[in-house]
């Protein structure tokens, strides 16, 4: 389960990256307003097999907690309170729209990185 899980985050990382380079940001189009629902379902779902993992492996997987407690403050943030949430948003879009695309690459190349590495550890 967690190879399967470090597989989403890399395949999530590739297709930011396929739309950055072909000019498409997947990143602009899920942090739109009318899209929270498409975001939120990512992130629910992420929630869902990160706590999967959690709770059904012994021992704790220590990495695999992090990244849950990641997806859970995300979607409590973007659940009460959207309007900091997509502040936030806008001005890092507005600041560099290339840079917010490739720390999100990087980010879910670190989290598929790491799965695979507590995989090692635990």
């Amino acid at each position: 389960m967690i190879v399967f899980l470090a597989f989403l985050y890399f395949l999530y990382a590739v297709a930011f990256f396929y739309t950055y380079k072909n000019g498409y940001s997947l990143a602009k189009y899920l942090y739109k307003k009318e899209n929270i629902n498409k975001y939120l379902s990512i992130e629910i779902f992420f929630l869902i097999l990160t706590s999967f993992i959690v709770f059904t492996n012994q021992p704790l997987n220590w990495i695999i907690a992090i990244l849950m407690i990641a997806h859970m403050v995300g979607v409590i943030w973007l659940v009460t309170s959207p309007s900091s949430y997509y502040k936030i948003a806008d001005e890092s879009i507005a600041l560099d729209d290339g840079l917010m695309e490739i720390i999100n690459i990087g980010v879910l190349f670190v989290y598929s990185a790491l799965t695979i590495f507590s995989r090692i550890i635990f």
